[in-house]
Parts: structure tokens; C-alpha cells; sequence
């Protein structure tokens, strides 16, 4: 055993530099992950034969056996030590990877060629023990994700965006939220949350509706006054109608192919104020 632990080791050193280096430039700032890949697949493709063939040659025990094994243990142990490193650079995230190729490839040979029961159960405890605790951090780690994710949308959509939606949209319920420019607040409805959306709202912090109107007018029909301060243009192909509203300092468009004029209008009557918090629930994708 302690032959094999030995050698399993040398095997490890080697195996550890050819997958090393490609393993390292994931970790590279700002990296395309892409690019690195192929590196890594080559790599992968010639250090598990190359540890094979070392592993006949050096005599170890169960050559086969023992590579595969190293394999499942090396896998497990990076995956345990990125939860614990969350951003090592290149140079550590090499070092590290050499090192658990070599602790990993000795462990393989050791545990594969040893008949005594005890070893073989400590790894197996090792290991379950390394994967459950794995996919709990990572858990946490996603959850603490998605935590970040919110506030910071939530402090971006406080800083620029006009926190309102329409008082109401006939027959229609909100189901998503997105922003334009940063600036520009878009809304869409549908008759339910499974149902497409065919009602698109988007309000702006200021602007002069007609002056919003005029800029379709090359597409789309010459703009019409509809009410003070609204103005509303067609698409006579597909029925396409676009209103323009000046509301509580606020642009107003109203986009649909199913509403009628009226009911335009009545989107554009009045807004109420929502918090941040509300418009980022439509926007961010919802777990389950």
C-alpha cells in the first residue's frame, strides 16, 4: 500500500501539471471560458491514458482501478476547494489543482490496491461527506447570488427609473418587467401569466407626447390628437396602435394590437406609485 501510495503520488505530480495550466486560465479575470475548453478537454484526453500507462509502469496495483478512482477523488476535491476558495488566481489555482492531483492520484492507488476494509470505508466517508457538503455551500452560494442580484437591481431601478405602473390595463395582468436605457420603465400585460403579452406599456421620467408621437410617424399613420395632452398613431396593416401620454409629468406609450382606443386611454388615466422592490419581482427569474 505504502508503494503504491508512494507512486500513485509521482503519477499524480504528473497528471496535476498537464491538466494544471488549462485548469489555471478558468481562473483568469475576465475570462471566456470558451476559449480555455478545448485546452481543457485535450489535457483531460491525454493525462488519463498517460496516468494509466505510468501506472503499469510503475507496477501499481490495479492500474485501471486506481486511475479511475483517482479521477472521482480529484473531482471531488476541486469541486470542495472552490467552494472554500471562492477566487484564487491563476498561479494558486494551479499549485492547488497540482496538489490535489497528487494527494487524489496517491489516494486512487493506495485505496485500490489495499484488501483492508477500514481505508476503504474512511474514503467512502471522506468522500459523501465532501460531496454533501458541496452542494449545500454551493446552495448557499446561489441563494446569497440571487440575494446580491436583487439589491443591486433594486438600487439601480431606485436611482433612474419612474417607480409607477398604470391604475389599471382592461382585462390584463402584469407579467413582466424590463428597462430601456436605464431610464425608460417597460411594462408588459397579457390576459394571465401563462397567456403571451400583447399590451406593452413604457413610461418615462418626462417627455412631450406629441413629440414622441411624431418620431412614428414615418411607419406608422399620421399622429392624432385623442385627448389633452394624448396622441395616438396607427399601423392599418396589422391594426398596430401606439397612444402617447403626458401623465403626472410623465411619458406615457401605450403599444397593442388589441386594445381599442377607449381602452388605451383608460391605461393612460392615471399611475400609481410601487416601490422598487415590487417591479424587480417581475423581472427577475422566479425560482421553482
Amino acid at each position: 500500500m505504502k508503494r503504491d501510495l508512494v507512486r500513485g503520488g509521482g503519477i499524480g505530480l504528473v497528471v496535476g501539471a498537464l491538466v494544471g495550466y488549462p485548469v489555471s486560465r478558468l481562473y483568469l479575470a475576465d475570462i471566456e471560458a470558451y476559449t480555455v475548453l478545448p485546452l481543457l478537454v485535450v489535457a483531460v484526453a491525454v493525462a488519463v491514458p498517460v496516468g494509466v500507462l505510468l501506472a503499469l509502469w510503475l507496477g501499481i496495483s490495479r492500474p485501471v482501478r486506481s486511475a479511475l478512482l483517482a479521477v472521482v477523488l480529484l473531482v471531488v476535491a476541486k469541486n470542495a476547494v472552490d467552494l472554500v476558495v471562492a477566487s484564487p488566481g491563476p498561479r494558486l489555482a494551479f499549485a492547488g489543482f497540482v496538489v490535489l492531483a497528487i494527494v487524489s492520484c496517491a489516494g486512487g492507488a493506495a485505496l485500490a490496491g489495499t484488501a483492508a476494509l477500514m481505508p476503504r470505508v474512511v474514503a467512502a466517508v471522506v468522500v459523501c461527506g465532501c460531496v454533501v457538503a458541496t452542494a449545500t455551500v454551493e446552495q448557499r452560494r446561489a441563494e446569497a447570488w440571487e440575494r446580491r442580484l436583487r439589491a443591486d437591481t433594486v438600487a439601480s431601478y431606485k436611482k433612474s427609473l419612474p417607480l409607477v405602473v398604470p391604475e389599471v390595463v382592461p382585462g390584463r395582468v402584469l407579467v413582466q418587467v424590463w428597462t430601456i436605457d436605464d431610464d425608460v420603465l417597460a411594462l408588459d400585460y397579457a390576459r394571465d401569466r401563462r397567456s403571451e403579452a400583447d399590451v406593452f406599456v413604457r413610461i418615462s421620467a418626462g417627455g412631450d407626447p406629441r413629440k414622441a408621437c411624431a418620431a412614428w410617424e414615418r411607419d406608422f399613420g399620421a399622429c392624432e390628437r385623442a385627448a389633452a395632452d394624448r396622441w395616438m398613431t396607427e399601423k392599418g396593416a396589422n391594426g398596430r396602435q401606439v397612444l402617447f401620454a403626458g401623465v403626472g409629468g410623465r411619458l406615457v406609450e401605450v403599444d397593442s394590437t388589441v386594445l381599442g382606443p377607449d381602452e388605451a386611454l383608460v391605461v393612460a388615466s392615471g399611475l400609481r406609485g410601487v416601490s422598487a422592490e415590487y417591479l424587480v419581482d417581475f423581472e427577475l427569474p422566479r425560482g421553482g
